[in-house]
């Protein structure tokens, strides 16, 4: 066993995950990986097998040209399972013909073993190039990212069962409810209560109880704190290759490629925020509400996009993004890889106080400005009426399209499916409403 250097019980980092990525690659056993970081290699193993990622195969029944992908093929003796020639056999044996896949109700798909022992995974496996069978793969970001993930949801909730809670409601909401003050009540009923009376305040907050903040005099009184989550320092390295002249570079090289626009529109300072995207192509815009200007936000509406339209449709619509240097688009990595661990998009940065570099993105942003004059909090708003207000706009003629819409543009060179997934639809000329009462 390996002398373990790391302190126990810490989390495994991103740069020790990728030690084990590269490990993997070079076909190391799981001792000389822990060897490498400094843990046992069952923290290797559980690793693996609990952040690894699976990639199916197409479906072998339906595809026409695929080999024979049975696992019985080889001592498979069966001919003319389909029967294609009334009153004369096929002379192919079914194993060397594609439409067993299909037609053979005893057709059973070769799977890999590589799922159920070490290492668990097809990272460096030789065969990996030509192989048709399902894969399990690791990759070090895709498993940082979801470990985070895990343990954020993990922590989410209360430390309290049902019952524990009702016999908590039936206790304390009454007495809110008489105008005794939470202090009173801790003193007389600490005991019986079971957690802190800060805690108490969050249960209310959150609804878990029949009490509601409004019962509280002073509660009532005081506006909300927000508290700012400090944003990670991201090296100016890692911006390296995005910035906006490798972007004319880059367009340079690729001129047929589709460039959408990226940028975040604030209602109230703390509040929540709208992420925007707009083809340059035909002006077509998306929008959609996030909690706050913290980075976690705009990368799931990228992972919520990717998920909702499918990696290839994605790929398509998202070649290249081009944002601003704003703190919540700062990690030019989390966007452009995918939950696969694959590269999805491209980004790339105006440069600093040069908004006019996606200016299509920010005259647009107008349209927005007249349902929701600068001032107005989004905190009361529902995707669904963002969803509402994004239509109307897209479907406003505009002089620069010579008196088309978006989104008759964007139905000519975007395909139809896309266009439903994302909710998008079309409005009649009149119904159209560009001001504060479309959302009332």
């Amino acid at each position: 066993m390996p002398e373990e250097k790391r302190k126990k019980g810490s989390h495994l980092t991103w740069l020790e995950r990728h030690k084990i990525m590269e490990g993997l690659a070079k076909r190391h056993s799981f001792v000389e990986i822990a060897m490498e970081i400094g843990c046992s290699p069952d923290t290797i193993s559980k690793e693996i097998r609990n952040h690894r990622y699976h990639r199916p195969s197409k479906d072998l029944t339906k595809d026409r040209f695929r080999p024979n992908m049975c696992a019985k093929r080889d001592s498979c003796r069966k001919r003319d399972v389909c029967n294609k020639k009334k009153g004369h056999k096929c002379r192919i044996p079914c194993r060397d013909c594609h439409a067993c896949n299909r037609l053979c109700p005893d057709f059973k798909e070769e799977s890999c073993k590589v799922a159920d022992k070490p290492p668990y995974v097809c990272n460096g496996c030789p065969k990996s190039r030509t192989c048709r069978l399902d894969r399990y793969l690791y990759n070090a970001d895709y498993a940082h990212r979801e470990y985070h993930e895990k343990l954020s949801d993990s922590r989410k909730g209360i430390d309290m069962t049902k019952d524990e809670l009702i016999e908590l409601d039936e206790l304390v909401s009454p007495l809110i409810k008489k105008g005794q003050p939470l202090t009173h009540i801790m003193e007389e009923h600490g005991d019986e209560i079971g957690c802190s009376i800060r805690s108490l305040y969050n249960y209310i907050d959150a609804g878990y109880l029949t009490a509601r903040n409004i019962d509280m005099r002073r509660r009532v009184r005081y506006r909300k704190r927000h508290h700012y989550t400090e944003q990670p320092k991201i090296s100016y390295r890692k911006k390296t290759g995005h910035h906006y002249a490798d972007f004319l570079v880059f367009m340079r090289e690729h001129t047929d490629t589709r460039v959408v626009e990226m940028d975040t529109v604030e209602g109230v300072k703390g509040g929540k925020l709208l992420q925007t995207f707009l083809w340059r192509e035909n002006n077509l815009m998306l929008a959609f509400l996030i909690d706050s200007k913290e980075m976690n936000n705009t990368v799931a509406t990228l992972n919520w996009l990717e998920a909702t339209l499918g990696a290839d449709a994605f790929r398509e619509m998202f070649p290249v993004i081009l944002t601003d240097n704003g703190c919540e688009f700062a990690d030019p990595e989390l966007f452009e890889t995918g939950k696969d661990g694959q590269r999805r998009t491209r980004l790339y940065y105006c440069e600093p106080r040069h908004s006019e570099q996606k200016g299509a993105l920010e005259k647009n942003h107008e349209y927005i400005r007249y349902v929701l004059p600068k001032g107005t909090s989004f905190d009361e708003l529902t995707q669904e009426k963002v969803l509402l207000m994004v239509n109307h706009i897209n479907n406003t003629t505009r002089p620069k399209l010579h008196g088309s819409t978006p989104m008759k543009k964007a139905l000519q060179s975007f395909d139809k499916n896309v266009m439903e997934k994302l909710g998008l639809e079309i409005i009649l000329p009149d119904d159209i409403c560009l001001k504060p009462d479309l959302l009332k």
